[in-house]
């Protein structure tokens, strides 16, 4: 369990950071290369690849979700809680 919660802090804490450089420092980079054609695609490029890693890192926190309650739900229905044994002693077989 260590593992998913160590990348599901990843996946938080690198997102945070990507918004927010993305909000402070793209807009001026954009400005700054305006007639730079090649620098421009270049930027786009990496910001694709920026995009598309984050969403890949948040496609293996998700799957650790589902396989974290998938083992939960399997332990809850192996182990059912106990019944009383004057609960027992009145049921019908």
């Amino acid at each position: 369990m260590g593992d998913r919660t160590t990348r599901l802090w990843v996946a938080v804490l690198l997102t945070g950071m990507d918004i927010a450089v993305y909000v402070h420092f793209f807009g001026a980079i954009w400005q700054v290369f305006s007639g730079v054609g090649p620098i421009r695609v270049a930027l786009l490029l990496t910001l694709v690849v920026w995009t598309g890693s984050a969403a890949v890192l948040w496609l293996h926190v998700y799957y650790d979700l589902r396989l974290w309650l998938h083992e939960r739900r399997n332990v809850l229905a192996i182990c059912p809680p106990s019944i009383s044994s004057d609960v027992r002693r009145e049921s019908d077989v």
